[in-house]
């Protein structure tokens, strides 16, 4: 037998045992259900707006958009095997 048959039989064989002895349990992970929430879109200030309808506006839209980024690095988190 040449050496190229013995080492495909004997890869052969170690594949065959490992995978005999192999034994895997499924994990059902679920991210949490808030994860996978949209971003929200700010509404619009009414028109004719005040200043104080835009710095509400505006607040709402920062309020808003740190709430999706923290959501994004939670499901990133969670994706990447993270608690």
């Amino acid at each position: 037998m040449s050496l190229s048959r013995r080492a495909a039989a004997l890869l052969s064989a170690l594949l065959l045992t490992a995978c005999e002895h192999f034994s895997a349990v499924a994990v059902d992970r679920q991210p949490d259900a808030s994860l996978l929430l949209p971003c929200e879109r700010p509404a619009p200030p009414p028109d004719p707006a005040t200043d104080n309808d835009v710095a509400t506006g505006y607040v709402d839209a920062v309020v808003a958009y740190l709430a999706c980024e923290r959501r994004h690095a939670d499901l990133a988190r969670f994706v990447r095997g993270g608690k």
